[in-house]
């Protein structure tokens, strides 16, 4: 018997709407199985894009709990040596050893392999060991994070056996410009890491065979500032560099630096995210699964006395949490004025602005301090140099040099190359404990607490004069704030 045709069609279409039922089905599936997945990780896909986006664009991300790191009171060099250990390391080792200097060593896990005995000395000598991937090649480091990660991871297995540390300095091979992204850089802070780069190229790693001359004028026409990180290699090949070290040491000995090893307390000096010239993509899922397995590194190797990662459950509101507390700092920031008040004179203020505070240290104006002081400043635009003028005392502060030259009555009586001044927004800012030295004075007591920050300074006697042309005898301030 003939199906009649209307009711042929009303199955037709039965089936038609259970297939396009199924096929719904499957579809929403697939699309919610990885969002699930990605929330088993412990950061959801909603909240976690946001720090994924920020990322992806090239931006990194500001942290609610930001480190504090510790600023050297003398100006410091930081040396250090990467591609090694190699055959030229103990001459390296000698020389430091000879001029009392530390370092820091950023060797390959293959050439420590190779050399276990140069890593142990390295340690054992007190420089500072640092990771720098395997075997430093640039295809397999930066094509993924993921290559990356498992280079560092190698490389760290290496030194802890052969001599029981665990860098949680890295330097990447190249630097970091262009060849980081902001995911390199964000998970390797999940992970604990500190990443170095640099602000003193030696150019010894230009070309095979730089000459000794143009390595030391290499560094010599580095700016100066108060901490110099010195990139040198002690790999195979670098004679030139062996040879030139004694004369950088004494270059820097000469302007008034001190030397010392990279910690995990110096602010890292880093190269800004640039256009990455390696082709790779990051996934949302992959990003997650990198996450997880670099906080769980960091749960189980960072040293206690480091601050605790955040939770995978707190870090989806990362960023959220930063720019809140930023927003809030800069509209509930209280004003911290410094008062000074001077016994026989007039008492001043400067506003948060005006000086800054660097753990012990006070830094603040100098045109501000000497004139307050009753001095008086110039500042000589065309060679960027600022000349105080305090009673028998004339200082130049030459800025491109970053040097200090004290003249007593017309007389000049020594040159202080410290490095120790920076310019901020036009103004020359200055320690205050090395300025009043250099201008006859002395700190008398001093008092750091949560209620009171108090310094008394006491200048030898001689004549000063305030704005007012009142001439003052009495030269011992109280500087309150």
């Amino acid at each position: 018997m003939r199906a009649h045709p209307q009711h042929s069609n009303s199955k037709m279409n039965k089936r038609i709407q259970l297939t396009m039922a199924v096929l719904l089905l499957v579809y929403l599936w697939f699309s919610i199985v990885p969002v699930q997945a990605a929330e088993g990780k412990g950061i959801s896909a909603q909240d976690g894009q946001e720090i994924y986006q920020m990322l992806k664009s090239g931006k990194r991300t500001s942290m609610p709990k930001e480190k504090t790191y510790k600023k050297p009171e003398q100006p410091t060099v930081y040396l250090t040596f990467d591609d090694g250990p190699s055959k030229l390391t103990p001459q390296v080792l000698d020389i430091l050893d000879k001029e009392d200097v530390k370092a820091t060593f950023f060797a390959l896990g293959e050439e420590a392999k190779a050399h276990p005995d140069l890593i142990k000395r390295i340690v054992k000598d007190g420089h500072t060991l640092g990771n720098h991937s395997y075997n430093h090649v640039y295809k397999e480091l930066y094509s993924d994070f993921q290559n990356f990660w498992n280079q560092i991871q190698r490389s760290e297995e290496i030194f802890a056996d052969v001599a029981g540390v665990r860098p949680q300095l890295v330097r990447a091979p190249g630097g970091t410009y262009t060849n980081f992204d902001a995911y390199y850089y964000y998970l390797m802070e999940q992970a604990g890491y500190t990443v170095l780069d640099w602000n003193v190229d030696s150019g010894d790693s230009k070309r095979q065979n730089v000459p000794v001359n143009e390595i030391i004028q290499s560094v010599k026409n580095a700016p100066l500032e108060h901490e110099m990180n010195v990139l040198f290699h002690d790999g195979t090949g670098h004679e030139s560099t062996v040879e030139a070290l004694p004369q950088v040491i004494h270059y820097y000995k000469k302007l008034g630096y001190t030397f010392a090893p990279l910690t995990t307390e110096v602010k890292p000096k880093q190269f800004p995210v640039g256009k990455p010239k390696w082709s790779r993509n990051m996934s949302f899922a992959h990003f997650n699964e990198l996450l997880q397995e670099t906080q769980q590194y960091a749960l189980a190797h960072v040293p206690p006395k480091n601050e605790p990662l955040d939770t995978p459950e707190q870090l989806v509101n990362q960023t959220k949490i930063a720019r809140e507390e930023s927003a809030q700092a800069l509209a509930s920031k209280p004003s911290l004025p410094l008062k000074i008040n001077v016994v026989g004179g007039n008492g001043y203020t400067l506003d948060q602005s005006q000086y800054e505070l660097q753990g012990d240290r006070i830094e603040l104006a100098l045109r501000f301090l000497v004139e307050k002081m009753g001095g008086r400043m110039e500042w000589n635009e065309p060679v960027k140099t600022a000349y105080a003028h305090y009673g028998m005392y004339d200082v130049e502060y030459d800025l491109p040099k970053r040097s200090i030259r004290l003249y007593k009555l017309g007389n000049r009586v020594a040159t202080h190359n410290l490095a120790d001044m920076s310019l901020v927004e036009g103004t020359i800012r200055v320690p205050l404990q090395n300025t009043v030295g250099l201008l006859g004075g002395r700190i008398t007591q001093s008092v750091m607490d949560s209620g009171t920050r108090e310094v008394s300074l006491a200048f030898r006697q001689f004549n000063m004069w305030n704005e007012n042309n009142s001439l003052l005898k009495n030269s011992l301030f109280a500087i309150n704030y």
